[in-house]
């Protein structure tokens, strides 16, 4: 079932900031975790490599979910795929967003508390 106008609109906010997100999420990942795990000691640090490595992975989570919010936004959250999908995404980002929080960094949590927001309250509307 195609998603009402006000549904529509609040998946196609979430898809927006999603994709924004992408820049944001890139931007901190240059601006602040690189440097922090470029010293010589973590050169040859797995732990360090795979951290830059998930850091950079983290965007995908991110251009995925504004596809999904655009093709949600036009067709609906249809089938058990599309809310299996919402519900991984939704807890992942929940999950970071708490640990972004407990740490005192929030700009982050914006993104990570308000795009499964905007796409669980899409389904009330």
């Amino acid at each position: 079932m195609p998603p009402s106008k006000l549904a529509r609109c609040a998946l196609y906010a979430a898809s927006f900031l999603s994709a924004v997100s992408v820049a944001g999420h890139t931007q901190m990942g240059f601006d602040v975790v690189f440097p922090s795990l470029s010293s010589k000691l973590a050169l040859n640090d797995p732990g360090a490599i795979s951290a830059k490595i998930g850091w950079l992975e983290g965007n995908m989570v991110y251009a995925m979910m504004a596809i999904l919010c655009a093709k949600w936004a036009k067709f609906g959250l249809n089938d058990n795929y599309d809310k299996a999908a919402l519900a991984s995404v939704a807890a992942y980002k929940v999950f970071c967003g708490i640990g972004f929080a407990r740490s005192g960094i929030y700009g982050p949590t914006i993104p990570l508390f308000g795009i499964p927001a905007l796409v669980v309250s899409s389904q009330l509307l």
